[in-house]
């Protein structure tokens, strides 16, 4: 009887019949026994569930994918912006922007292990020598700093952060660190606007040669051969304008590591007429010309992992993404010199 009591008050229609006692005992009993008989679910009821999860999956799925590059996309851009601001810190000491180190037949230490200072990384900055090669001697100490993760000089859309080039090895074994980001030499080719030839170092026939007319070249003015002291730019000399200069780009897109030994040390400079993993010419458009052995690794393309284009440090410290669809004689070619004069069209 208690039970029948806790059944019938318990049910949420025990009132609705008023005082008829029999039609709302016998309704409630009813709707009791009919909740007890449905504990669980019917096959049919479990795989609608089922598809209706798969949907919500499908649609949330690139939606946690867009976050993602979204969130990879602002922490690359403020690695180069901290790159760039960096190199101004660089500038200020020293009133010029880094300078190489001429030494013969070895490839010399790279602007990214001179600004170690000013990106909060003294205790390694402290242990450059520059008067030593970046890496040709086993076991020098800036061969030995490849073995550092500088997670400034990683972008997070790129998942390969370590060198592809076997010359790299660290003493564990390990392959050193890498880049990716490059400084802009300048640009390779003719001048949209005067219609002459943009200033090249080298033969132009080993690696790419050396552009000149960047912000961030391995010698600044033309050479017939290699310099004793190379020439580095100043601010001053950016006559174009810093807002409209590119300083630093990314370099580190998918397809471009078809041939190993694209990727290497984050230490090295460049050797000159030879490579120059530091900086690159601005050549060709983005995405476009991948590295081949030993032939054109100044001239490989720019170029990221992001959606459409890539992150690019202008010399007043600004960082921009620029559309892969951008043209690269009236774009590109005039972002990548510093005193060209030319008239940029709207990218």
């Amino acid at each position: 009887m208690i039970a029948l009591n806790q059944v019938l008050y318990g049910c949420p229609h025990h009132f609705a019949y008023g005082k008829n006692i029999v039609i709302k005992s016998i309704f409630c009993l009813g709707m009791a026994m009919k909740n007890k008989s449905r504990m669980g679910f019917t096959l049919i009821e479990l795989l609608v569930v089922i598809a209706i999860i798969a949907i919500l999956i499908g649609l949330l799925l690139p939606a946690v994918q867009k976050v993602r590059e979204a969130a990879a996309r602002m922490k690359c851009s403020n690695n180069l912006k901290q790159m760039a601001l960096g190199l101004h810190g660089y500038h200020d000491t020293f009133r010029t922007f880094p300078s190489y180190k001429a030494l013969g037949t070895s490839t010399s230490v790279g602007w990214h292990a001179m600004i170690l200072t000013f990106i909060e990384q003294g205790a390694l900055a402290a242990r450059v020598d520059l008067s030593l090669p970046s890496y040709a001697v086993a076991g020098n100490v800036n061969r030995l700093l490849g073995g550092n993760k500088i997670n400034t000089f990683l972008c997070p859309s790129q998942d390969q952060i370590q060198s592809s080039s076997a010359i790299d090895n660290m003493p564990n074994g390990d392959l050193a660190y890498t880049i990716h980001y490059v400084g802009v030499a300048g640009p390779k080719g003719t001048n949209p606007t005067t219609g002459t030839a943009y200033t090249l170092n080298g033969p132009g026939t080993v690696q790419g040669g050396f552009a000149a007319d960047g912000i961030l070249p391995y010698h600044s003015v033309f050479a017939n051969a290699a310099p004793t002291v190379t020439s580095a730019v100043r601010i001053q000399d950016v006559s174009d304008g810093t807002s409209n200069t590119m300083m630093i780009a990314e370099w580190s897109w998918q397809g471009l590591v078809t041939n190993q030994g694209a990727f290497r040390a984050w230490q090295r400079g460049g050797l000159w007429d030879n490579d120059f993993p530091a900086s690159k010419n601005i050549a060709n458009s983005m995405r476009t010309v991948r590295y081949i052995t030993n032939t054109n690794h100044n001239e490989t393309s720019i170029g990221s992992n992001h959606t459409g284009g890539c992150n690019v440090a202008f010399g007043d410290g600004s960082t921009r993404f620029l559309k892969e669809s951008i043209d690269l004689n009236k774009v590109l070619l005039p972002l990548a010199s510093r005193n060209g004069g030319e008239v940029v069209s709207d990218y």
